[in-house]
Formats: structure tokens, sequence, C-alpha cells
């Protein structure tokens, strides 16, 4: 990859930098970091794999093929997705066969992009503003990739150039995330979105337990009490804000952490927490555990990485191991 990268970079125009506030070799508290949020990511995609084998996928599959559901065809095509969702989780969870698990991950989150998805739901009349479900859980699984990359300790002996590569790769990945929430908050601006801002919180409701119907009432009572219009711009302009800061590296320690609770409050709320949860399946297109909640692991593999400096704390950090490997400073 290291090789190839910065011809890739030429070839589609950009004139990217590494980022200078991205120091590699990281530490070891960050390379501890690393495995929680991959493991949790994980995990996300283990119950991914569970939800696939439900008959709503399989419905799904069989429309998109075609075929009626009882079609042998259609049970193989659920099965085949179900085992890569599981290869790609059991990856993750062990730290093995990470490069077959990005490629893997890239080419089964593309076809259920364009095929399942459409291009992503860009129809703010319905509540719709974001690009789909496969986009951040693309960007997830690059950086999840690339993060175990750097925290393999022969990265520098075997070529000298990867850091320098990997660096940009993330450069490209905080662009694309940027791109992600600039998109979002373009369709946020539309007036019917800002008009009819507590109509999409209410529609969550629909197949919720009782305590996430509370939940959600609560939230929209406070939001008809203060003013549903200036609720709505303030959360476009935030996003605004985080799509700034994203594309053009700025602030970014004051707004990543802001973006990821602000994302997991529209996971909480606008996504009812990835639910309903009923017969194995969940309220989200593809049977992903929500699309917020992704975003915020996204922005949790930010703020490691574009850490604040702590240098006399990492200075009497000990080298340790991850994943069964040392970690030199």
């Amino acid at each position: 990859m290291s090789n190839v990268t910065p011809t890739i970079f030429r070839w589609l125009g950009f004139d990217a930098q590494p980022d200078a506030s991205m120091a590699l070799p990281i530490t070891y508290s960050q390379a501890r970091l690393f495995r929680i949020i991959r493991i949790f990511f994980g995990l996300v995609w283990l119950y991914d794999a569970w939800t696939v084998s439900s008959g709503a996928t399989k419905h799904a599959i069989a429309q998109f093929l075609g075929l009626p559901f009882a079609s042998t065809t259609v049970h193989l095509a659920g099965t085949a997705v179900m085992f890569f969702a599981l290869y790609i989780a059991l990856a993750l969870l062990c730290g093995k066969g990470m490069r077959a698990a990005l490629w893997i991950g890239i080419g089964y989150l593309t076809v259920m992009w364009i095929a399942v998805e459409h291009g992503g739901d860009f129809n703010p009349a319905t509540g719709g503003t974001d690009a789909g479900i496969a986009p951040p859980y693309l960007i997830a699984v690059l950086l999840t990739y690339l993060t175990w990359r750097i925290c393999q300790p022969s990265l520098a002996e075997a070529d000298a150039s990867a850091p320098n590569s990997h660096r940009l790769w993330i450069h490209a990945a905080r662009l694309m995330f940027g791109f992600l929430w600039a998109w979002d908050a373009l369709f946020k601006l539309h007036p019917y979105f800002i008009t009819h801002f507590v109509s999409f919180l209410s529609g969550a409701e629909a197949g919720q337990p009782a305590w996430v119907v509370d939940w959600l009432q609560l939230w929209i009572a406070i939001i008809i009490h203060t003013s549903p219009v200036l609720v709505g711009v303030l959360s476009a302009v935030v996003e605004v804000l985080l799509a700034w800061s994203l594309l053009s590296g700025k602030l970014l320690r004051l707004f990543l952490p802001f973006g990821l609770l602000y994302s997991l409050m529209i996971w909480s709320t606008a996504e009812g927490f990835g639910g309903p949860y009923a017969n194995g399946g969940n309220g989200m297109p593809g049977n992903m555990f929500g699309n917020a909640v992704i975003y915020a692991l996204i922005f949790g593999y930010f703020m490691v990485l574009y850490r604040r400096p702590m240098h006399n704390v990492e200075a009497n950090e000990k080298p340790d191991s991850v994943d069964g490997q040392s970690l030199s400073r």
C-alpha cells in the first residue's frame, strides 16, 4: 500500500501532505485504545452477522434478485452475506486476517450501498439526509485496518515510507468523513426538514419498547417547548461546523469529542438506539446496528489519532505489547 499511495493521490489530483499533528510511531496507550475500539467494532459486526440471518434480510435479497423467498439462490445468497459479516467480525475481534477483512468489507459494503441502499437516502421529506449506512462503515473499516497496521512494531523496519503512507490514508479518511457531514448538513438545511423536525423524531417511536418511547417523548417535549425550527437550524449549524473542522483539520481536538457526543445523541433519539430489535432485526436499512453509532466510533478513532500532546506522560510509559507484539516508541 505504501508504494502505490502517493501515485493514487497524484492520479486523483490531491496534493495532500501527511498530518503533522499525527505522530508515528504511536504510544502504547494509543494502541490499547485502538484495540478497544476495534473489538467494539467487531462486536457490532458480530451483531450484524446475526441480523443478516433474519427473514427481513432474506426478503430484501429476494426482492433485489427478483426471485421468490423460498428460492435456494436467495437462501444461499443470505448465507454468504452472513459469513462475510461473520468473517469480518472474527477478524476484528482477534486481530487476525485483517488485510482480507479490509477487502471483503470494502467489497461487501460497496455492493450493499449500490444495490441495497441505492446510493443513500437523500430525501429530506422523509428525514433521510445522510449518504446511507455503508459509507461510514467503509470509513470505519479503513481506519480500523490502518490503526491496526501502525500498531505493528515491524512497520518501520519493513518499509520506511509506510508511516507517511498511512498518514495519507488517514488524511483521506478524515476528508471523506468531513464530506459525509457536509452532505448531511446540506440536506438538513432543507426547509422541509427544519419545519418537520419533530415529526421525524415521532416517527422513530414505531415498534420501540416503552422505555425508548418515553425517552423520545421527553426530547420531543423539550424541543416543542424550546422551538422546533430553532433546534432544526441549530442541528444543521452544528453539522456544518463538524464538517468544516474535519475538512480543514482545524480545531479537531475541540470538535472531535463534541462530534462523538452529538453522534450518540442522534443515535439515541432520531435513530431510536438503532432499533427496534424485534425478531433479530432492527429498524435500520441493511440490518446494521444503527448509523450514528458508527459515526461516534469514527470520531473515537480520530480522537486517539489527534490526541493532545502528553510528552511527560508518554515519556514515563514503558514499552509493552498489544495483540502479542511489543510496541517500540
